[in-house]
């Protein structure tokens, strides 16, 4: 697809055909990830299998926080696109920098905070192996960045068709490095820097890809303060939704007993398996949704009602399946050691789809430059999860219970966007 197919969509943020390259891309994403997790526990006892969903854990919550990259520069590209010729001052072209410099340095400085604050936090939350650990997650951080800097230029010049090939590539890039390194030596340090390395099959697809490569141009037209705060901004939400949406094995980690945690695994796989049918394929359209909320400023929450609407509609008929079929299909998968009762993986599934629709009214926030709204939504969201974890409750119960958190951030955002001003500020 050329730059030309990409701007010629006026009207329309995404056509079929690249929509079902899009999706193609999230199904495979999808399934990758589906494979790791099926993989894993083949290779390693119960409580390896917790300590490697702990670093997945932290590895995917560091993609998340990163994920601020990508949020912000799909809202600077598309907005770009949207007004070409405009300048700030009607007539001079405004001062660039090269984009991807400023990539590397946010980058850099993020490898570099989380070397420097491990002692605090390294061996509580990835165990015995935590410095080889810190270490692998600095690297893949740094890869990471590069990715969704990438996915954020192809996303807002709507080539779609490179941003499929590079979403797809990375989860299967992934995939494989795992199957390998767990064939040749399952251990948990060896699977967790195969995840990792998954991080740099952006390296790959340039080889082939004349439009990825081009991305690297990518000039920033404003000012590096104002871009930084924004994706400071975008940052915190991201950071906020990752802690929810893939970081919640550390938050259940730090607030749960050493014992109960490592035969936590069942719970930590049901909990990765209800949300992926909603997540995977929400994470992948997401940049999709912002691109879209970025063209049609105007139409405000109506766009989000039939989304909605579908969205609880799949969660009670997954609610349903997930109570009757859920128990039998983790004994199938994983082996009797894998068994969790019915009602949790009905209530995972209704929070999953609470989560999804956080994620839907968050990134319109981003999309209509409210970072604020979107920020304190998703803190909030997090902050109740992290409360209701912190409650003298049975550890599934109060598992399920702090999933239903993001209910409180649906409802800042909702309220937020029925008050919109034709220039919000925030």
């Amino acid at each position: 697809m050329t730059h030309t197919e990409g701007r010629a969509q006026q009207k329309s943020t995404i056509a079929a055909r690249q929509a079902a390259s899009v999706g193609l891309a999230s199904i495979a994403s999808a399934a990758a990830g589906y494979l790791v997790i099926w993989f894993v526990p083949r290779v390693l006892s119960k409580a390896d299998n917790a300590e490697f969903l702990a670093f997945w854990s932290a590895l995917f919550l560091l993609f998340g926080i990163l994920g601020g990259l990508q949020t912000e520069i799909i809202r600077y590209v598309t907005a770009l696109g949207s007004a070409p010729s405009a300048t700030p001052g009607g007539t001079e072209k405004p001062r660039t920098v090269p984009l991807f410099a400023v990539v590397f340095g946010i980058a850099a400085g993020v490898a570099l905070v989380l070397v420097m604050t491990s002692l605090l936090w390294g061996r509580a939350v990835l165990g015995p192996h935590w410095v080889v650990l810190v270490l692998v997650l600095a690297g893949a951080g740094v890869a990471f960045s590069v990715h969704a800097a990438l996915a954020g230029v192809l996303s807002g010049r709507h080539l779609w068709g490179n941003f499929s090939v590079l979403v797809a590539s990375e989860s299967s890039f992934r995939l494989v490095l795992v199957l390998i390194v767990g064939l040749l030596a399952g251990s948990t340090a060896g699977l967790a820097a195969a995840a990792a390395a998954g991080a740099l099959a952006w390296a790959l697809v340039a080889v082939f890809s004349p439009q990825l490569r081009s991305a690297f141009s990518m000039p920033l037209a404003v000012p590096v303060r104002d871009f930084a705060r924004k994706v400071g901004h975008a940052s915190i939400s991201t950071a906020a939704s990752a802690s929810l949406v893939v970081g919640f094995p550390i938050l259940y980690r730090i607030t749960t007993p050493a014992d109960v945690y490592l035969a936590s695994a069942p719970l930590l796989l049901a909990i990765l398996l209800t949300r992926a049918p909603l997540m995977v394929p929400l994470g992948t359209f997401q940049s999709v949704a912002i691109a879209h909320f970025v063209r049609h400023r105007d139409r405000g929450l109506g766009a989000l009602r039939p989304i909605a609407l579908a969205i609880t509609g799949v969660a009670v008929v997954g609610a349903v399946a997930a109570y009757f079929v859920g128990p039998w299909l983790m004994v199938l998968l994983f082996g009797p050691d894998y068994h969790v009762a019915p009602w949790i993986l009905a209530g995972l599934t209704a929070a999953a789809a609470v989560l999804a629709l956080l994620t839907l009214t968050g990134g319109m926030c981003v999309a209509l430059n409210r970072h604020r709204v979107s920020s304190v939504g998703w803190v909030s969201a997090g902050v109740l999860t992290l409360v209701v974890l912190l409650l003298p409750l049975d550890a599934d119960l109060r598992a399920v219970v702090s999933l239903m958190g993001p209910l409180l951030g649906v409802s800042i955002h909702t309220v937020a966007l029925s008050r919109r001003t034709a220039a919000p500020s925030a």
